[in-house]
Parts: C-alpha cells; structure tokens; sequence
C-alpha cells in the first residue's frame, strides 16, 4: 500500500501539520516562561487559547474520518496520530497551571531540563509530520525521527528518577515535595506521549512503506 496525500485528502496531512504546530508553541512558550518567570501568568492565558483551537483541530479531523469514505491511512493510525497530539498540548497546560497554581514559577533546573527535552521530542514530532504527506520517499527521515524520540524520552526517564529523588533526600518542607513531584510527573507524562507518537510512527512506515 502506497501512502500518498493527494486532492481531498490532502485535508489530513494540513490538519494533522495544524495539530503539530499548536503542540510545538505550546512547548515553546512553556519554556519561554521558565526563562522569564514575570511572564508565566501571560504565557499561560497564550497556552490555554492553543489547547482550545488544539481541541477544535482534533475534532475535525474525527468528523473528517467520519464522513471520509477512503482515507489515505487507516482510521486508526490518523486518529491516534491527531489524539497523542492533543494529549501532549493537554499535559503541557497542566505542567503550566500546576506552576502557576502552586506559586512554583521560579523552576528547579530538573523542570528546565525537562522542558528542554520535551521541547526537542514535539520539535522532532512537527518534523516528521512533515514527511508524512509521502510515508514510502520518507521511511529513512520518519525512522530517524523516532530514533531521536526515543533518545530523549529515555534521557526524560532518567532525569525525572533523578530530580524526584533528589525532591526526596534533599527537600524537607512535604507541600514542595508534593507540589513538584506533580509538575514533574506532567513532564514525564508529555514525554511518554511523545514516545507513543514515536511507536505510531514506525507503525505507518512498516504499514504503508
């Protein structure tokens, strides 16, 4: 089977690069806050109108693969593509809030660190749904951006172990504990989807290549 997005369903591969986009400001102004702490409370509100059009995004594409008769890719896969990139927008807004809720705009550097990679996965993300408007001329750049997914999400594994221990043996007020091993856990929670969309990926090139 040849994946080729050609005339209508062309409609796909813009919507999906839509989604992709959101994701990577989403991710971009996250960090940009860390940067500058003053500026969380406005970045967030910025967040929050890209969860939504995200949303708006994801649900065409679902009304679109309702009332598509033949889809340039399985159902499932256009699907679970759309829905792992609006989960991460959904994780990155929680990370966001959790840090505006419980005062901690002024991050520990695990959280940088972690941004940084998540980051680099969504970066990596928006990258390979580039390739996807001709899967069989782009099973090399595809395989190569899941291969760096995975680089950094194992990074993300170890770096949460590390910072959530260091919470443990080095914090002794039990609320920064509490209220960081949370923001954490959306980090780590974002990266886990980024990996989903890696495993997704490899599963379109060995279909459809």
């Amino acid at each position: 089977m040849v994946l080729h997005f050609k005339g209508r369903d062309k409609e796909f591969y813009e919507l999906l690069s839509q989604n992709a986009e959101l994701v990577y400001e989403s991710s971009a102004l996250l960090q940009d806050a860390i940067a500058d702490p003053a500026t969380f409370n406005e970045k967030l509100n910025q967040v929050i109108t890209i969860e939504h059009k995200a949303d708006e995004v994801t649900k065409a594409i679902i009304e679109k693969l309702h009332k598509t008769l033949v889809t340039p890719m399985d159902r499932e896969d256009i699907y679970m593509l759309a829905t792992i990139m609006d989960d991460i927008v959904d994780f990155v807004q929680g990370a966001f809030e959790r840090m505006v809720m419980y005062k901690a705009t002024v991050p520990i550097d695990g959280v940088k660190k972690l941004a940084g990679l998540l980051h680099s996965c969504i970066d990596q993300i928006r990258l390979s749904v580039s390739y996807l408007a001709s899967v069989p001329n782009n099973q090399k750049n595809l395989i190569a951006t899941t291969e760096k997914i995975a680089h950094l999400e194992i990074e993300g594994d170890r770096l949460y172990r590390q910072e959530v221990g260091k919470l443990f043996e080095e914090e002794t007020n039990p609320i920064e504990i509490i209220k960081w091993k949370e923001i954490l856990e959306h980090f780590e929670d974002a990266l886990d989807k980024c990996e989903d969309w890696g495993n997704a990926i490899k599963g379109v090139v060995l279909k459809y290549a």
